[in-house]
């Protein structure tokens, strides 16, 4: 399938020689390199409009800190040039500029970032894969994409010799011990070494890298989808995803917009890396430094969030997770602070003043975890959209605060003032307005476009025939109520800032997102997936709100919603709750919950619990 797709694109793609080129060593200062490269990138990427992809920008920041993981801290000079080691290597086995497929397993570590790097230095597509599906999924994976390369840390040598046996692949295992020590690598000299000047136009550029306009039609990545299609009755194919350069340039621009991000941003996200990989890109970007922690542990994450034992630079600024994440910190933090009112108090001072951003995608948010998160943080957990394909579509653009609020002591009864943007009334599920070059729009059930709401760099614009209905006052809304609803579809055309020639249109192509959403007050709202409607009696049932609900609890860490055939009610619910192996929970607190919260027809017929670290 990839394969076949790649063959065509590379049949696409221009090839030509790299300029000749020369080492530049007549300047002295690192800065007079950083400023002289910085304006060679600037007059690339405003000029020629070519792209720059963000390996290349690390070199306009070599001394400052890029990665904080469990082993250490590393500069953006110490990934540059581990990339560029490891780019070498590959490229003696696949060839420069090949475009050929290499897969790799990495923890959440900055190793991820320098495999990424590396092979985009060589010019190949990087296939990230995890070791969470089940090894026959990996190889239906590693068969599909033809890999001719396996990259990986030592915890998962085993997995790639396996693999690359079965492809007859070449096999490259490291870890950060192949990281160079600054010290090594501080040096004016060794920095202005990686620089050359074109002799046809006297451009600093780093130097033995592939010239910017290979990026420009190139694929950057090959993701799988954590789901497979079914192509025949005994057999499962992945679903790949093709990202070219552009692409991922183009989502990583909508999100330095979206949340104004800077070099003084650290950002703290904690999700798989194949759904935070742009997030990360976007703030290394700009300078800033991203925090990577290993595995999902609660108290960890707390002493990042609140900067235990770093400098006021290196605590963070902005929070991405999944709404598991925020209620496993809450569950911590009932355990660990509630009973101390100091860390209470320094807490919610701490991350109202500090933090500029907390926000979740990819999942459902329970109201009662965002009620309680705001309580204690004095943040609302903003609401993202998104998939694999288009990166973040739908959101919240962020208004740039002041770092620290002015110490101001308030009149008794009278809340401290926050830099916040968002209205009183913000609730869950507000998914807000179609981010930067992105276009989304409600269609019904036979096919008629209801509404669409387009942002191509001058705001998001309403059209459709009830594009009015979307504004009128509704007491208690409610979205599954809304009059604007239906299956939501989206259409990117992300022109990095550019504008379209006059009178020059390009058609958009949208793309079924199977979920149903509700549009009202510029926001879209999530109501339910497609394929989550059940039939209950003849009602219909929404198992994205039994999901929802049951997420609330606190003991229950995720669940599954099916449907039973039954010959008098057509189907049946069914629910299987996941909890932790040491929780301690009954089916009859788990159905006594639900006839609480929701309607007779709407509670599950069957529960059943699973166990699972």
């Amino acid at each position: 399938m990839f394969a076949n797709l790649l063959r065509g694109c590379r049949q696409r793609v221009g090839w030509r020689p790299m300029t000749q080129r020369y080492f530049c060593l007549n300047l002295v200062y690192k800065d007079d390199y950083v400023e002289r490269l910085r304006k060679s990138f600037n007059a690339e990427e405003r000029g020629s409009k070519l792209l720059l992809p963000t390996y290349k920008k690390a070199m306009l920041y070599p001394d400052d800190l890029a990665i904080r993981d469990n082993v250490g801290e590393f500069t953006y000079f110490q990934l540059y040039m581990t990339a560029k080691r490891l780019s070498i290597q590959i490229s003696n086995i696949c060839g420069s500029g090949a475009s050929l497929p290499v897969g790799f397993f990495c923890a959440n570590d900055a190793m991820w970032i320098v495999m990424l790097w590396s092979c985009w230095m060589s010019g190949q597509v990087a296939v990230p894969l995890r070791t969470s599906p089940s090894l026959e999924l990996l190889r239906l994976q590693a068969i599909d994409c033809k890999a001719k390369l396996f990259l990986g840390t030592p915890e998962n040598a085993s997995i790639v010799d396996e693999l690359a046996q079965t492809l007859k692949a070449a096999t490259i295992v490291l870890d950060h011990d192949f990281v160079p020590p600054v010290k090594e690598i501080s040096s004016t000299s060794m920095y202005a070494q990686q620089l050359v000047v074109s002799r046809e136009s006297g451009v600093l550029m780093p130097e033995a890298m592939l010239p910017n306009d290979f990026y420009e039609n190139s694929i950057a990545m090959l993701l799988y989808t954590s789901t497979s299609t079914s192509t025949s009755d005994e057999s499962h194919t992945p679903k790949p995803v093709l990202l070219t350069h552009r692409n991922v340039d183009d989502q990583i621009r909508c999100l330095i917009n979206t949340w104004r991000l800077g070099p003084s941003d650290t950002l703290l996200p904690v999700l798989p890396m194949v759904h935070m990989h742009i997030a990360i890109g976007a703030v290394l970007d700009v300078g800033g430094n991203v925090v990577l922690e290993p595995s999902c542990n609660a108290s960890s994450i707390w002493n990042s969030l609140l900067g235990v034992n770093l400098s006021s630079k290196k605590r963070c600024t902005c929070f991405l997770a999944k709404p598991i994440v925020y209620k496993q910190l809450i569950a911590e933090y009932q355990k660990m602070f509630l009973k101390d009112e100091h860390m209470v108090e320094y807490i919610k001072k701490h991350c109202s003043e500090k933090m500029r951003l907390m926000a979740t995608g990819f999942a459902l948010l329970p109201d009662s975890v965002f009620n309680y998160w705001r309580d204690i943080t004095g943040h609302h957990i903003l609401e993202y959209y998104g998939t694999l394909e288009t990166g973040l579509v739908l959101g919240h653009t962020i208004e740039e605060g002041p770092k620290e609020l002015p110490k101001l002591v308030p009149e008794k009864g009278v809340p401290k003032p926050t830099a916040r943007f968002v209205s009183s009334n913000y609730k869950p599920r507000t998914l807000g307005s179609p981010l930067q070059g992105v276009t989304a729009r409600l269609m019904g059930p036979t096919g008629e476009e209801i509404f669409k709401c387009q942002n191509h760099g001058a705001g998001p614009v309403k059209t459709g025939p009830l594009s009015e209905a979307s504004s009128i006052p509704v007491r208690n809304f409610d979205p599954a109520k809304a009059a604007v609803q239906g299956g939501l579809e989206i259409s990117c055309r992300r022109l990095s800032g550019e504008e379209l020639p006059a009178g020059m249109e390009v058609e958009e192509i949208f793309i079924p997102t199977g979920d149903i959403c509700a549009y009202y007050n510029d926001n879209f709202y999530f109501i339910s997936k497609a394929c989550d409607v059940i039939t209950v009696g003849g009602i219909q049932v929404n198992a994205s709100e039994v999901k929802k609900l049951l997420l609330s609890h606190p003991k229950i860490n995720d669940v599954a919603i099916l449907a039973i055939p039954d010959s008098v009610w057509g189907n049946r619910l069914c629910v299987v709750c996941i909890v932790s192996p040491d929780v301690q929970i009954e089916l009859e607190t788990i159905e006594t919950y639900c006839h609480e919260h929701l309607p007779p027809f709407k509670c599950p017929h069957v529960v059943k619990l699973l166990h699972v670290n």
